[in-house]
């Protein structure tokens, strides 16, 4: 600790949803403690959510190989240059032996973590100061917050963003003006999912399309990332009209603000909600597989669309649950979010 500040450390290295939702600490600990030097830890495919961030000293980048050594070799010299650093604080808001070890290896007095189960792969041993959650589900944000109460006894969520730069908005900002009229509501769709378990069927997706084409009030988006225009495509073919398809966006900075300047996004359980959240834009969810209490976006407006209500759900396959989400389901739920937000079709604005 230099001068009375502590040198604080941030660890979650992946998956890009994963790391917007531990933001809130990052915002949290540098109001709490203006004057400390906090740092964090991610995998270069995830690094785009905090790289610039102006809450944010040094970032250390885990350039992760695809061979085993190579990747080895690179982990151990991060765990050198942690060790350098001198950190007072770690929080490990991952909860894996790659986090422990990293935590381990800073040398940091208080080393914060995750009880077990949310600590897994044995990580908690490497934390000194353990957080127990409780026996009802938290969502993901609320807990990563419980983190921040190791350091800091007023822990509320905080308004998160993710930087981009100037010159990234206004390439974004020229797509958006060459392409829409300003005088409807953009609304972006993103059909990709990772998992089968998050699919909603991409024929409803086309139908969602259409509906809210036909209305007249809204132009349709169709958005996507690296390896995913195949499935972007399947739906703009199978489509009646005519939505338009999202460039092919440089990194995430690019993918972020084209979110941001959409008046709602919708899709399923997936990075680029998460994003969406992040930038402000309201988001309908659609969840099948997965927890919406654990995983729905955190932050208002959003609607989170899931069968919970109907008899004999906890014992349906996750493809089933999606099944009985409609089209027409998703579309009252967009137009109903829209109206409650009156999100004016923008020109867009700055972080700066």
């Amino acid at each position: 600790m230099k001068q009375g500040s502590p040198r604080i450390l941030i660890i979650r290295l992946s998956a890009i949803g994963d790391v917007v939702r531990a933001l809130p600490i990052l915002h949290v600990l540098r109001e709490a403690l203006p004057n400390a030097r906090i740092d964090w830890i991610v995998e270069r495919r995830s690094a785009a959510v905090v790289e610039g961030h102006p809450y944010l000293d040094t970032l250390h980048i885990f350039e992760r190989q695809k061979q085993f050594w190579p990747s080895l070799q690179a982990f151990r010299e991060l765990c050198r240059t942690i060790r350098a650093e001198q950190y007072d604080i770690v929080l490990d808001a991952h909860g894996i032996l790659k986090s422990g070890v990293l935590m381990a290896c800073s040398g940091a007095r208080r080393r914060i973590g995750f009880a077990p189960p949310r600590a897994q792969e044995l990580s908690y041993l490497f934390s000194n100061r353990r957080v127990r959650l409780g026996k009802a589900p938290l969502n993901r944000v609320e807990e990563n917050l419980q983190l921040c109460h190791c350091v800091t006894p007023r822990v509320t969520y905080p308004s998160v963003t993710i930087y981009v730069p100037t010159d990234v908005q206004e390439h974004v900002d020229r797509f958006f003006d060459e392409t829409f009229d300003g005088g409807k509501y953009v609304l972006a769709v993103h059909a990709p999912v990772e998992r089968p378990e998050k699919q909603w069927p991409l024929d409803y997706f086309a139908a969602l399309c259409d509906l809210l084409l036909a209305d007249g009030r809204y132009d349709v988006l169709l958005t996507w990332g690296p390896g995913q225009f195949e499935i972007a495509e399947q739906v703009m073919h199978a489509c009646r009209r005519k939505p338009v398809m999202a460039p092919e966006t440089p990194d995430l900075k690019h993918y972020a603000w084209l979110i941001h300047r959409a008046n709602l996004y919708f899709g399923g359980d997936t990075g680029p909600m998460h994003i969406a959240s992040a930038m402000g834009t309201p988001v309908v969810a659609v969840f099948g597989g997965t927890d919406p209490v654990r995983h729905a976006p955190y932050r208002p407006p959003r609607k989170v669309l899931y069968t919970q209500d109907e008899p004999g759900w906890r014992r349906m396959p996750a493809k089933e649950r999606l099944r009985r989400i409609t089209p027409e389901m998703a579309y009252d739920a967009c137009v109903r979010l829209l109206a409650e937000t009156h999100s004016p079709a923008s020109s867009g604005s700055s972080f700066d």
